[in-house]
């Protein structure tokens, strides 16, 4: 005959270590998957630098050059690029997370996928202007009345034509369109635990001494 559990002790589920908390995975795969995450916004600078249109300018003087009025659309267009690029970047960034890392979905997770996609739009920022540069000729290698061809300086300079802006504006898209997915996957959520299924919390009912007694006369 088996002996039930002690009536009204709740019996906890899932592994547990020494110390009868939830045992957690490793750190070392969710350090990987947000390291993948950083690198993943070089990809982004990459595209940018291969897809963004250029702006023609022309040497007026020696260190000196202007880019004609008409080029605003162009210069608009670059920075409005890797916006969209950002954008696209911190949902995918966010999608990657969650598939692979369910037990450090929560405010942790989300932090250290904004933090991931901040860094990974630096990072970007420099591989893409890098490659631009790469690209085209150095307008200081251009000779007077000459014309050249260059990409929208991300950094903004604190300014852009046409009105004002920081520098850091194009480096908040990422973790932005981040911040929206997490909300809209952990409101999509069946359950408390956004689909973790191994919370430390959850216990059985406990046993009842009416149930105790049918299972002993079983």
């Amino acid at each position: 005959m088996t002996l039930p559990p002690t009536v009204g002790t709740p019996q906890t589920t899932g592994s547990t270590t020494d110390r009868g908390s939830v045992a957690w995975l490793p750190a070392g795969p969710f350090v990987a998957v947000v390291g993948a995450v950083i690198l993943l916004g070089a990809v982004v600078g990459a595209v940018w630098a291969a897809i963004t249109p250029a702006m023609s300018g022309r040497v007026t003087a020696v260190d000196s050059a202007v880019i004609p009025a008409d080029q605003f659309p162009e210069e608009y267009a670059g920075v409005a690029t890797f916006a969209l690029l950002a954008f696209a970047y911190g949902v995918i960034a966010v999608v990657i997370t969650w598939m692979t890392c369910r037990r450090q979905r929560g405010p942790f997770g989300f932090a250290a996928v904004a933090v991931a996609t901040g860094l990974g739009s630096l990072l970007g920022a420099l591989v893409g202007t890098w490659i631009a540069d790469a690209r085209f000729a150095d307008p200081r290698s251009t000779p007077i009345g000459g014309t050249f061809e260059m990409v929208p300086d991300l950094w903004l300079d604190g300014a852009v034509r046409g009105g004002t802006g920081g520098e850091w504006v194009l480096f908040v898209c990422a973790p932005l369109a981040a911040a929206l997915a997490y909300l809209g996957l952990a409101l999509a959520s069946k359950t408390a635990d956004l689909g973790v299924g191994d919370r430390g919390d959850e216990v059985s009912p406990p046993i009842t001494s009416a149930d105790a007694a049918s299972r002993i006369r079983r």
